[in-house]
């Protein structure tokens, strides 16, 4: 039986064993299976079913900082082999949007990508369903003293298919200009934080006026809210409208003497927070915390990359999941700083890291139970890393969509 008369049977079955069919089918074969029929297309789009279809990390969108996205194949690194990512990388909003040419992808979230004209606004795309919506410049007068502006969308499509844009905008002062956008009432609401205020009620206060540290590898969305990496080693827990909720202090070091650590990393996995540092000089692990400190080429001023997670939200308390030494990751007599290597990604399903190192432009794997390292890919210049989960469902609503079809078939 050829491929043609499988797709007429399969199309014939009820949705949930055909529902199992498509579970097993790989992402590159659901895009395709989409075009079959506007029955197939409804089952893979249906929230009901998106968590029966696969929804892992297929790979990474790969740009230089600060530079403007090169919307071609050769931009997606594709984790199951191959260049080419399993879709059409043309964006195909750019043929509506006449004039633009360069772009700035931020982040992924949800599998939604979230890309920045400047100050004309936002571009919100499914890669996996072709949906994009465009948001208005979120700019006030009060952004004139803006130097660091953190962008993050949060989107839970199990939950709604309305998404929240928040960004923060950091001044020279200790005030954080917050702007929020949602997408169900198309409406930005502007509000302002005074760190310093918060971890003192929140949490406890330091001898600097606490900022968001680092990138987006310093931030993530876990339960729907916001957990952005603070200096002094604090994490704030702030909700999509950007007020703190909650202030948590990260995790300790894991040698007893002389331990120098900073944040790297924090993100999920397998339905966990995640948070990952640097420690230098880790002498003197405590024996309880031996067995997870993995050593081979250990010396006498081992350099950590250590994994915890975060076991009780209540008490703040971490668990140390994993720590490994530079040596086993970056060869042996290596001494890296945090400045020529990246923590690019915690896989959401199973407990691997994803590394970027600077100084050979290569991705590495590494497995926390088997402690192997793998190259992934070398690529051609210095990257920035953005994961990226396919997300089948749709974002847009009823009416949008319907215009969003519309747009389809007059191209």
């Amino acid at each position: 039986m050829d491929a043609h008369k499988n797709i007429v049977v399969a199309a014939g079955l009820p949705d949930d064993p055909l529902v199992e069919i498509l579970s097993r089918a790989t992402v590159k074969d659901l895009h395709r299976f989409k075009c079959v029929s506007k029955g197939w297309r409804g089952l893979i789009a249906n929230p009901l079913h998106g968590k029966k279809l696969p929804q892992t990390l297929q790979g990474f969108f790969s740009s230089y900082p600060g530079e403007s996205f090169n919307h071609d194949g050769r931009s997606f690194i594709n984790l199951f082999g191959g260049t080419p990512p399993p879709f059409d990388p043309s964006l195909p909003f750019l043929k509506n949007l006449p004039g633009i040419r360069k772009i700035w992808l931020l982040g992924s979230y949800g599998g939604l990508l979230l890309f920045s004209l400047r100050r004309l606004g936002y571009i919100v795309f499914n890669p996996a369903t072709e949906q994009w919506a465009a948001v208005p410049s979120e700019h006030t007068p009060a952004d004139k003293d803006c130097r660091f502006r953190h962008a993050f969308l949060v989107f839970h499509p199990a939950v709604s298919s309305h998404f929240q844009l928040v960004i923060f905008c950091e001044g020279q002062r200790r005030m954080c200009t917050v702007h929020s956008y949602s997408s169900e009432t198309g409406v930005w609401r502007h509000s302002q934080i005074d760190w310093a205020e918060d971890v003192r009620r929140l949490g406890q206060m330091n001898r600097w006026v606490p900022q968001i540290t680092g990138n987006d590898s310093h931030a993530t969305i876990f339960n729907d809210m916001l957990y952005l990496n603070l200096s002094d080693d604090q994490i704030a827990v702030v909700d999509v409208e950007g007020k703190v909720q909650r202030i948590i202090p990260g995790p300790p070091s894991v040698g007893r003497e002389n331990a120098q650590h900073h944040s790297l990393f924090i993100g999920q996995s397998q339905g966990r927070l995640h948070y990952i540092n640097e420690e230098r000089r880790a002498c003197d692990i405590p024996s309880e915390l031996s067995s997870r400190v993995y050593t081979r080429d250990f010396d006498d001023d081992c350099d950590l990359l250590s994994v915890w997670v975060l076991e009780d939200y209540d008490t703040h308390k971490w668990a140390l999941k994993h720590s490994v030494s530079q040596a086993h990751l970056f060869g042996s007599n290596s001494y890296k700083t945090s400045f020529e290597y990246t923590v690019a990604a915690i896989h959401p399903d199973s407990p691997l890291l994803f590394i970027f190192l600077s100084w050979n432009r290569q991705l590495i794997s590494y497995s926390l139970d088997s402690k192997d390292v793998r190259a992934v890919c070398a690529t051609q210049g210095p990257i920035w890393c953005t994961p990226y989960v396919s997300c089948f469902l749709d974002f847009l609503s009823v009416a949008e969509h319907e215009e969003y079809q519309g747009r389809r078939r007059g191209r």
